[in-house]
């Protein structure tokens, strides 16, 4: 990376994640698609979950945390992280907290069907302030902040929760988890 300013803080422990997306799989041959995921807390210490669009070709309605592909054109991996949440909720980070999970999975390129082999580092970010939450009506339709119970049950007042995978559920327990240990550090 550049010595340029970063826009965001960001402790020295992550900057393994301060590497352009080419970077990676040069040091990750094993893998060929990578996103990001953003964690963001509350004041109340309540977990933003963001529900995909119905009519989302894939895993229409299920909740997730803000995050996406990493571009090309994305500086690093931890700039992903910050367009990636201020794209999907209009939210700015001014912080990358920590680093919260990974996970990777494969599946067949839909056109081409080739072998993808994807990974997903998670993070928790801080935010410039907790504004009204701006969702893309094409991806996104919904949004909560959630405690870490209401993950456990999967169930927000009468809204039921669904996720993608099961270790999308672990990533949020484990944000909560993290969060908990820090503070009582």
């Amino acid at each position: 990376m550049s010595d340029t300013k970063l826009p965001f803080e960001c402790p020295s422990s992550l900057n393994e994640y301060l590497i352009p997306e080419k970077e990676f799989y040069i040091q990750n041959p094993h893998y060929n698609m990578l996103c990001t995921g953003a964690v963001v807390f509350n004041s109340e210490g309540k977990l933003l979950l963001i529900q995909r669009a119905s009519d989302e070709k894939a895993f229409p309605n299920c909740w997730e945390v803000p995050g996406g592909k990493v571009d090309d054109d994305d500086e690093t991996l931890l700039h992903a992280v910050a367009r990636e949440l201020k794209e999907e909720t209009g939210l700015d980070v001014t912080k990358i907290v920590r680093k919260v999970a990974e996970f990777g999975w494969k599946e067949k390129h839909k056109r081409t069907a080739q072998d993808q082999s994807w990974l997903k580092h998670i993070f928790e970010v801080e935010v410039k302030e907790m504004k009204e939450i701006v969702l893309d009506p094409a991806e996104h339709q919904r949004y909560l902040f959630v405690t870490e119970k209401e993950v456990v049950n999967d169930k927000v007042g009468d809204v039921q929760l669904s996720y993608i995978t099961p270790p999308n559920k672990a990533v949020k327990l484990e944000a909560f988890r993290l969060r908990r240990d820090a503070m009582s550090a």
